[in-house]
C-alpha cells in the first residue's frame, strides 16, 4: 500500500509554497555609526606612532620596549611587537589596554628581510576568528592599490576586495573609513551582528539543557506521537530495565521519561516546537519517508537493506513537519525549501547537493546562517562511505543552535544523542566526514516544551 505522507497528525494537502528566502544583506544594521561608538579606534594612536613603530627600520623596531599610549580621549592602547623568526616575519601590534578580547585590535606584519610590509590585520567584533586582512597589491607598499580579505572561521567570506588606496595610507586608516571605501563589496554584516536578535535561540538552548535529565541514551529509542518511549523500527515499547540500565550515575529514574538515539533525541527536539502549538507530537512512520536523495544503480539495491540514508530522510521530515505546521498542510520536504544550499565562501568546496559540506566548514557556514538567517536552529545529517561495497551512508544526526551571546561572540550550541557536546569536539570527531543541514524556524522563547 502506497505510504500517505503526512507527519502532522491529520494536515490537509495544500499547494505547497517554498518556506524560506534568505536575505543577503551587505550591510550591518548600525551602518551609520558603523563600527559603533564604544569600538576602540586607534587610528589616532596609529599617526602618532608612525614613524617610530610603523615605518621605522627593523633594526630601531626590535630595539623598542613595549609602551602604553594614550588617545585624545584618554583611552589607552597597548603598542608591542613581537618576532617570528620561523615565519620570517614581525609583528606590531596596537591594541585596547588590558582588554578582555580582540576587539580593536590592529597589526602590521613586516618581512624580517627587509622590512616591507606583509599585511595588516584587525579584528572588528570579539571572535578572534573573524577577522579582516589588508595586504599591498603589489611589492611596494605605496603602490596606489590595496587589497582586503574578510575571514570567517578560516574561509573567505570576501576576497582580494580593492580598497583604492596605497597600504601605507591604511596605517592610520579608521575602521569606519575603511568600511566606507568597501561598504557594497565587504559583507561588513559578518563582522558586526546585532547580538540582541538571539533570545529566542538562547532560550531553546536552556530549555534543553534543563530537560537533558529526563532522557537516557538507548539505541533505537523515541518517543511516539502520544509521548510513549518506544523502539524506532517497530514502534513497541521500550524495556523499563534497558532504560535503567541506560542511566548515568547519578541521575535519578524518577525524572527519565525514557530513552532516545541521535534520531529519536532530534525529533524530541522538534516535538518541543510542534506539541504547543499542534496539541501532541509527531508520528514516527512518516518520517522515514524517503526524501530526494543520490540514487543510483549502486546504491539502489542496498538502500533499505542498508539504510542508506536514513538520517538525511529524518532530518528533512523532521524540518518539513515544523513548515507544515505553520503553513497548515502537509508541505512535502522537496517543496519546503529546509535543505540548506547557500555558497557564501570563496574557495571552499561549498554544498553538494544531498551531501551537504565538508565537516571542516560547518562552523563557518552556520556562522553565516546565524547572521544571515537568524532565528533558525538546523538538523544535520553526518555521513561517510562506509560498508562492503563502500556508500555513502547518513548514520548520525546532530542539532545545532547558533547564536551570539549578550558580549557579542559567537555560540554553536551542539546536542546529540540526549546530550550537549562542544562544537569543536563533534567536528573534530566527524572530520572525515560530510553534513547535510536542514533548517528549523525556532520557536519564541516560552513556546518551545521540550
Amino acid at each position: 500500500m502506497k505510504r500517505v505522507y503526512s507527519v502532522i497528525l491529520a494536515a490537509s494537502v495544500a499547494a505547497a509554497v517554498p518556506a524560506y528566502v534568505c536575505a543577503a544583506p551587505s550591510l550591518p544594521a548600525n551602518r551609520e555609526s558603523f563600527p559603533g561608538p564604544l569600538y576602540p579606534e586607534s587610528a589616532g594612536v596609529r599617526s602618532g606612532i608612525l614613524e617610530s613603530w610603523l615605518t621605522a627600520g627593523t633594526l630601531e623596531v626590535s630595539a623598542l620596549d613595549p609602551v602604553v599610549v594614550s588617545d585624545t580621549n584618554g583611552f589607552l592602547y597597548l603598542v608591542s611587537r613581537k618576532r617570528d623568526a620561523a615565519a620570517g616575519l614581525f609583528e606590531i601590534s596596537v591594541e585596547p589596554y588590558n582588554a578582555r578580547n580582540v576587539r580593536g585590535k590592529w597589526s602590521l606584519f613586516r618581512r624580517l628581510s627587509d622590512g616591507s610590509p606583509e599585511r595588516i590585520v584587525l579584528f572588528p567584533g570579539p571572535d578572534e576568528a573573524i577577522r579582516l586582512e589588508l595586504r599591498p597589491s603589489a611589492d611596494s607598499a605605496s603602490s596606489d592599490k590595496s587589497r582586503a580579505d574578510l575571514m570567517v572561521y578560516g574561509q573567505y567570506a570576501a576576497r582580494s576586495v580593492p580598497v583604492g588606496l596605497p597600504f601605507v595610507r591604511l596605517y592610520s586608516l579608521s575602521l569606519s573609513e575603511l568600511y566606507t571605501l568597501t561598504e557594497t563589496s565587504i559583507p561588513w554584516d559578518l563582522a558586526a551582528p546585532d547580538n540582541t536578535l538571539y533570545a529566542d535561540i538562547e532560550s531553546a538552548v536552556a530549555e534543553i539543557r534543563d530537560a537533558l535529565p529526563s532522557l537516557v541514551y538507548l539505541d533505537d529509542g523515541a518517543f511516539d506521537e502520544h509521548g510513549y518511549p518506544v523502539l524506532i523500527r517497530d514502534g513497541s515499547a521500550q524495556d523499563p530495565q534497558a532504560v535503567r540500565n541506560a542511566l548515568a550515575n547519578g541521575q535519578d529514574i524518577a525524572r527519565v521519561a525514557g530513552g532516545v538515539n541521535c534520531s529519536g533525541f532530534a525529533k524530541w527536539i522538534i516535538d518541543g516546537i510542534v506539541r504547543p502549538r499542534a496539541g501532541s507530537q509527531l508520528f514516527i512512520d512518516p518520517l522515514k519517508t524517503p526524501t530526494a536523495a543520490p540514487n543510483t544503480h549502486f546504491t539502489e539495491p542496498y538502500r533499505e537493506s542498508r539504510d542508506l540514508f536514513f538520517g538525511l530522510d529524518w532530518t528533512r521530515n523532521l524540518a518539513s513537519a515544523v513548515v507544515s505546521l505553520s503553513a497548515g498542510a502537509t508541505v512535502r520536504p522537496d517543496e519546503s525549501g529546509v535543505d540548506v544550499t547557500v555558497n557564501p565562501f570563496s574557495g571552499a568546496s561549498g554544498y553538494k547537493p544531498a551531501v551537504g559540506y565538508r565537516m571542516s566548514e560547518l562552523v563557518p557556514v552556520l556562522y553565516w546562517l546565524a547572521v544571515r538567517e537568524r532565528g533558525h536552529l538546523y538538523l544535520g545529517a553526518v555521513s561517510r562511505e562506509r560498508g562492503t561495497p563502500p556508500l555513502r551512508q547518513y548514520h548520525h544526526i546532530a542539532a545545532f543552535f547558533p547564536w551570539f551571546d549578550s558580549t557579542g561572540r559567537f555560540r554553536l550550541t551542539v546536542f546529540e544523542s540526549a546530550a550537549e557536546t562542544e562544537s569543536a569536539e563533534f567536528v573534530s570527531r566527524n572530520a572525515d566526514a560530510w553534513i547535510h543541514l536542514v533548517r528549523v524556524r525556532a520557536p519564541e522563547a516560552g513556546y518551545f516544551v521540550p
